[in-house]
């Protein structure tokens, strides 16, 4: 079989982002060739001149049983013209995997129905989660959906050690739209890391640096991993908040490869995986982050840890891409 995993550069890098690169490596275990595509171009000519130089020339490959393409690619010229082309080769088998959503995320009619029938137009799509299921089937998604449940990361850091349970807390990602860090005040420790840490903040919510995503992990010591979004301590709210009811989001994959159980948001999306799981705990008021802290004992602690750590494996070999490979090998 031949098979193709599509996927976008980011901007000034020769690879994509973090979650896009794990995938190609993890899917290159599996026999798959990667192709990248740079949709940043510098005018509207050099998009036409790339698109037809370098994107075309991909259908010039020998048969492809399997194409994957990993969504969003930011340029929708260049993906219609991928898939206007890709639709006169009959027998491949085209897969998107969504990373994100961008009718989830925005209010702009015109993209969410591009978006919806470049969805149907897949023969199989990689969603994040049920939630993010049932949404795209609501509006109007009748294309096969494999639900991946978590991102695999690929982490070079050591898992960290079992270690005494002491309430502390961090929190990673770009702090602008963490704005309810500025009314964060509580009495046990809260760790944080990423650009853009707001000048306000209680003494007890520590800026702790930046850190490149391989590097980051080592300093993520503390006992519980955050997951909350928006401007509002008594839930997640605003657009950042609200994708949290249907997406994934790539922290939770890095607190997990790291050996660090999850607080997160009773509404998200991923809450349920982590009761079911036993690998951290669920809050509906961050407000109350303190008393939560207060109620997890050494022991139920320690047996979290210890289910994350194995879990932590799982993400670090590929484990749920596989699964979703698997799933498709079997259609």
């Amino acid at each position: 079989m031949t098979n193709y995993i599509v996927t976008s550069n980011d901007p000034g890098k020769m690879g994509g982002s973090k979650a896009k690169e794990d995938i190609v490596k993890f899917l290159k275990e599996e026999g798959y060739a990667s192709f990248w595509v740079n949709p940043y171009q510098p005018n509207k000519l050099a998009k036409f001149w790339y698109t037809y130089s370098h994107l075309m020339n991909f259908f010039k490959k020998s048969e492809i049983d399997n194409l994957i393409m990993q969504y969003p690619i930011p340029s929708r010229y260049m993906v219609d013209k991928f898939i206007n082309k890709l639709k006169e080769t009959k027998k491949t088998n085209f897969i998107i995997w969504i990373h994100d959503i961008q009718g989830l995320q925005s209010s702009d009619n015109d993209s969410a129905t591009w978006e919806i029938e470049l969805f149907n137009n897949a023969d199989i799509l990689v969603v994040h989660n049920e939630k993010m299921k049932q949404w795209l089937l609501q509006n109007g998604v009748n294309t096969r959906m494999i639900v991946l449940e978590i991102f695999d990361y690929d982490n070079p850091q050591t898992v960290q050690k079992q270690h005494e349970y002491e309430k502390t807390v961090c929190f990673a990602g770009n702090l602008f739209k963490s704005v309810f860090l500025t009314e964060l005040n509580t009495k046990n420790k809260v760790y944080v890391f990423g650009p853009n840490m707001p000048e306000k903040h209680s003494a007890n919510t520590i800026y702790s640096g930046q850190y490149s995503p391989e590097e980051l992990s080592q300093h993520l010591t503390q006992n519980f991993g955050l997951i909350w979004d928006g401007p509002s301590l008594t839930t997640c709210e605003g657009t950042f908040g609200h994708y949290l009811l249907f997406n994934n989001p790539h922290k939770t994959s890095l607190y997990i490869s790291s050996g660090v159980p999850i607080i997160i948001w009773e509404k998200a999306a991923l809450a349920d995986f982590v009761l079911q799981n036993n690998i951290g705990i669920v809050i509906d008021d961050l407000s109350r982050l303190d008393q939560v802290l207060d109620s997890v004992s050494a022991e139920s602690y320690n047996l979290m840890k210890k289910n994350i750590d194995k879990m932590a494996e799982k993400l670090r070999t590929g484990y749920y891409t596989k699964e979703v490979i698997k799933k498709i090998d079997m259609q």
